[in-house]
C-alpha cells in the first residue's frame, strides 16, 4: 500500500496560525501541481482511492484542489489535525495520535491500494515512526515539510502488524 502525505499547501502569513487559516495563491498553484502529479501517478498505476484530511480550512482547500484532478473521494478526519497544546496534547502523544489513525486508515485498504493524506507538516513524525516501525518517543526529531510536497510511503500489510 501506498500513503502520499501532503503538507498543505502555504497558508498566508500574518494571521495566527488556527482551524480557519486561509492558504496563499503560491499555496494554490503548489496544490495543483501536487494535483498534476497526483494525477499522473493515478492514470499509471490506476489505484488512488481516496483523499483523507484535516478538517482544517488549509487542509480542506488543498485537499479540494488536488481533487478536482483525481476526483476520488475525500474523508475528513480530526485526527490528521496539528497539535493540540492548549488541549495538554504534547509531541508524545501528536505521535501516538497520527499513528493510531494511519493504522485505521491502513486496515481499510487493500495492499495494492494508495491513499493521500493532506495534513499539517508537524505530522510528518508519526508516518516516518509507522512505516520505519519505530515506536513513537520524545527524542524523534522534528522534520520540517515544504508546503504540498508529497511524499510517499509504501506500507507492505502482509509484513506489518497494524493492530
Amino acid at each position: 500500500m501506498k500513503i502520499f502525505f501532503i503538507h498543505h499547501a502555504l497558508r498566508i502569513k500574518g494571521n495566527p496560525p488556527g482551524p480557519n487559516d486561509k492558504i496563499h495563491k503560491l499555496g494554490i498553484k503548489d496544490a495543483k501541481l501536487t494535483a498534476i502529479l497526483l494525477k499522473r501517478y493515478q492514470k499509471m498505476n490506476g489505484n488512488l482511492m481516496s483523499i483523507y484530511t484535516s478538517p482544517y480550512y488549509r487542509c480542506k482547500k488543498t485537499a479540494n484542489i488536488v481533487n478536482k484532478h483525481i476526483k476520488v473521494p475525500i474523508i475528513e478526519d480530526n485526527r490528521l489535525n496539528e497539535m493540540n497544546t492548549s488541549g495538554g496534547e504534547n509531541w508524545l502523544s501528536l505521535q501516538k495520535r497520527i499513528r493510531e489513525c494511519l493504522i485505521d486508515i491502513i486496515n481499510k485498504h487493500s495492499n495494492n491500494d494508495c491513499i493521500a493524506c493532506v495534513t499539517s507538516g508537524v505530522n510528518i513524525a508519526g508516518f516516518i515512526s509507522l512505516a520505519y516501525k519505530l515506536q513513537p518517543n520524545e527524542n524523534t526529531p522534528y522534520i520540517a515539510m515544504p508546503s504540498c510536497s508529497p511524499l510517499v510511503f509504501e506500507i507492505d500489510k502482509n509484513s506489518f502488524e497494524t493492530k
